[in-house]
């Protein structure tokens, strides 16, 4: 008898509607692999995130099960849904409109899916509902005005969608809502009053990074139970309203980037329980008010690129829980108020402003900070000592300032300090143990400073990564054991006057990215065991007495972007391998004694590749192989270097004609192939280079007619054809040459008139075409000069004829 009523029970569950509207759920979705204790051998109340009362499903709770799929309509004949939670899951289409027959649904959480179209009207008949999430989908259109209807919320999260429009009156309805997130989406137009005099139960409002104009509205002080506003990234104008001081209860106010203006109402002091207060990237445009120093709970305060003047007020000191502060990029000036010693700040930032003075002892109070960032500001005098005080330091940069004398070695008092950045100082001395206890320095940035001695080899001893000693006086050989090093990425240490060879040890640097050691006195040859350093980036050795070859084992740095081994002594061919540098970006092996033809094997360095070190940026796209004595033709296969910026094989002994592919270097900027032995006609297809403001091709053995193509160059600055074998007039299309400021046509065979348009190039401030056979009249080609802005003029060794006319000023000119 009972075991046929529990068969009787079970038979019944299994047939029950409910059953049979979640098995379809089932169905409808992808490898639900989650939900597979969804079967008729158990009871449904049984299965995975299912829950009832009395057989009849109560619950839903199917958040991060890996759902994948449509919402299919059947689901919400569920009528004895309460809770329903299908978040983070990767559910996609429109929500259906069969939702609004969920009547007695209480909480809806449909975020974090794919989902898309507008929010369907009928939500608004789930009238009992108290938590709506849809946020992070990609909902689109407006909030329907039936929103209204969901008097008992007191959640909606609409976040991370694309809804737009402007808010509808209706939101005000809802006067219980505690929590509103309608951040990340397209809204716009002006924020409306009327809603902040109704919700005055809200305790975070979130209406951050969308297109909101106008004013803040002055009722936005009603809303007097807020803890969270963040409005940053719109488009508002004008000031705070005073009466946002009524938000006593306010704990956090973020409005980065909002369009803020100031000056800031004093009556801000009357978010008493202030703890965070970013107003960064906003046109405020004034100073400090005093009134900030009476936020007493403030932890937390950033005004970065606020536009602020005047100089810190001193009541700022008495924000006693202030632990980070940051003023950076703003015009404040004066000296740092003393009353900011007594200041528990972890982080002090104060970077690019107009503060003067020396750096206050007192910095010695700050015994918990961590990070202490004041650079480019006016700073002078000499690090103080009591710096060593600040034991709990890890980063601080003082670079960009005004500071003299010896950097004090208490700096390392400091046991966890892991960044040191005073580059940009007038800091002299030694490093003789200065940074010897630094025992977790990972970044040692020093260049450009007057310190000298030599680079101490304890540096070996410490995790660094980075160590910059740019532009200094260091001088001596570069201590072996540093190359042992297995945590240095950079070393750069140009622009001093170290001695000594590049040793055969440098394999060992494997983590190595950039070594920079140009402008120095290194001798020797460029070990191949260099070629080790796969990991390598950056190499510049420019201008040093460098001699030998060039190794071909650098063809094995297949990370190089960025090679500059300009201004040496080297001799011998270019290596083939170098054309294996898929990332080279910048190849500089001017000034030397290369010899050989240019390789012409197929490269793949100048192709497009990630963007190289930015501080290397301004030579992305430079190759020159400039004053050598390679010979030989340009390579055609040059036309393939797409990201090719500026071509410089000036002053070589190259030969054959210049190839017109090198007009399929659509970014080239400058072209200089002057001083070498190329013959044949100028390629008319250069006239497709639009972005070619350089053009340098004198001195060669180069005939025929000069292209009128040229005059297609729009951006031509300078053009240098001198000292070829040109024939023909020089192109009437010249004319349209606007930007032109320098052209040198002298020394070929050019003959006709010289084109009567020629001065109406206002750019245009030197003309050379001596030692041609030009023809014409001077004061016929010279009337309409009166706005030219020509300074030099050389028309000499020609058949012109005629007189200067008085409108030519005092124009230096060569007839």
């Amino acid at each position: 008898m009972v075991f046929f009523f529990f068969i009787t029970s079970f038979a019944s569950s299994v047939a029950s509607p409910d059953a049979e509207i979640l098995l379809s759920f089932k169905g409808s979705l992808q490898n639900p692999i989650f939900l597979s204790s969804w079967n008729d051998s158990v009871p449904h109340c049984t299965w995975v995130g299912v829950s009832c009362q009395l057989g009849r499903v109560t619950s839903l709770a199917l958040a991060s099960t890996s759902l994948r799929g449509h919402i299919p309509a059947s689901v919400f004949s569920l009528s004895t849904l309460v809770f329903l939670d299908l978040s983070s899951n990767a559910l996609v289409g429109e929500i259906p409109p069969q939702i609004g027959q969920l009547k007695r649904l209480r909480q809806l959480s449909l975020s974090q899916n794919q989902l898309s179209g507008e929010i369907p009207g009928e939500i608004g008949g789930l009238t009992h509902l108290r938590s709506l999430k849809l946020g992070l989908n990609s909902l689109t259109g407006e909030i329907p005005a039936g929103i209204g209807r969901l008097t008992r919320l007191d959640t909606l999260d609409l976040s991370g969608n694309g809804l737009s429009g402007a808010l509808p009156v209706e939101l005000g309805e809802l006067t219980q809502l505690q929590f509103l997130d309608l951040g990340n989406n397209r809204f716009s137009g002006h924020l409306p009053g009327a809603l902040f005099t109704k919700l005055q139960s809200l305790t975070s409002l979130d209406i951050s990074n969308n297109s909101f104009s106008g004013s803040i509205p002055p009722e936005i002080g009603n809303l007097t139970s807020l803890v969270d506003l963040y409005i940053g990234t719109n488009s508002f104008s004008g000031q705070l309203p005073p009466e946002i001081g009524a938000l006593s209860r306010l704990e956090n106010f973020i409005a980065p980037s909002c369009s803020i203006a100031g000056p800031l109402p004093d009556e801000i002091a009357g978010m008493s329980s202030l703890s965070k207060l970013d107003l960064s990237y906003n046109p405020l445009g004034c100073r400090i008010p005093n009134s900030i120093g009476q936020l007493k709970n403030l932890t937390m305060m950033n005004l970065v690129y606020a536009e602020l003047n005047g100089s810190i007020p001193a009541e700022l000191g008495s924000c006693r829980n202030l632990k980070m502060l940051t003023l950076s990029f703003n015009s404040l000036s004066g000296s740092l108020p003393e009353e900011l010693s007594g200041l528990p700040l972890l982080t002090f930032s104060a970077e690019k402003n107009e503060f003067t003075g020396p750096l206050p002892p007192w910095f010695g109070k700050w015994t918990q900070m961590e990070s202490l960032l004041l650079s480019g500001n006016k700073f002078e005098g000499r690090i103080p000592t009591e710096i060593g005080n600040c034991s709990s330091l890890q980063h601080i940069s003082l670079s960009d300032n005004l500071l003299s004398g010896e950097i004090p070695r208490e700096i390392c008092n400091a046991v966890s300090l892991q960044e040191i950045d005073l580059n940009g100082n007038f800091l002299s001395g030694n490093m003789d143990e200065v940074f010897l206890h630094c025992s977790n320095l990972t970044q040692l940035v020093l260049d450009d400073n007057r310190l000298g001695g030599g680079i101490p080899g304890y540096l070996t001893d410490l995790p660094l990564m980075v160590i910059d000693l740019d532009s200094n006086n260091f001088s001596g050989s570069i201590p072996v054991s540093l190359w042992s090093s297995e945590t240095l990425m950079e070393f750069s240490a140009g622009n001093n006057q170290l001695e000594g060879i590049l040793p055969r040890e440098i394999w060992k640097a494997g983590s190595l990215q950039r070594l920079v050691l140009n402008n120095n006195q290194l001798r020797g040859t460029i070990p191949k065991e260099i070629g080790n350093l796969t990991a390598l980036s950056v190499l510049n050795l420019n201008s040093n007495f460098l001699e030998g070859s060039i190794p071909f084992e650098l063809g094995n740095c297949g990370s190089l972007t960025t090679l500059d081994l300009g201004n040496n002594r080297l001799n011998g061919s270019i290596p083939d391998q170098l054309a294996d540098l898929g990332q080279l970006q910048c190849l500089v092996l001017s000034h030397n004694n290369l010899s050989g033809p240019i390789p012409s094997k197929p490269s793949s360095y100048f192709r497009e590749a990630n963007v190289p070190d930015l501080s290397y940026l301004q030579h992305r796209g430079v190759l020159d192989l400039s004053n050598n004595m390679l010979s030989g033709p340009v390579p055609v296969e040059f036309g393939n270097l797409v990201v090719v910026v500026d071509l410089l094989l000036n002053n070589n002994m190259l030969s054959g004609e210049i190839p017109g592919s090198l007009a399929e270097l659509t970014n080239l900027t400058t072209l200089d192939l002057s001083g070498n032995r190329l013959a044949g006609s100028i390629p008319s297809e250069f006239g497709q280079c639009s972005k070619l403001q350089g053009l340098y091709i004198g001195n060669n053995l180069l005939s025929g007619t000069i292209p009128a193509s040229l005059g297609g160059l729009g951006s031509l600055v300078k053009l240098n054809l001198t000292g070829n074998q040109l024939h023909g007039s020089v192109p009437t299309s010249f004319s349209n040459l606007k930007e032109l400021s320098h052209m040198d046509l002298s020394f070929n065979d050019l003959d006709g008139q010289l084109p009567s348009t020629l001065p109406e190039m206002l750019n245009l401030v030197g003309l050379f075409v001596q030692h041609n056979r030009i023809s014409g009249c001077l004061d016929q080609f010279l009337s309409n000069s009166v706005s030219w802005r020509i300074e030099t003029l050389n028309l000499s060794h020609n058949m012109i004829n005629g007189e200067l006319p008085a409108s030519i000023g005092n124009l230096s000119v060569n007839t």
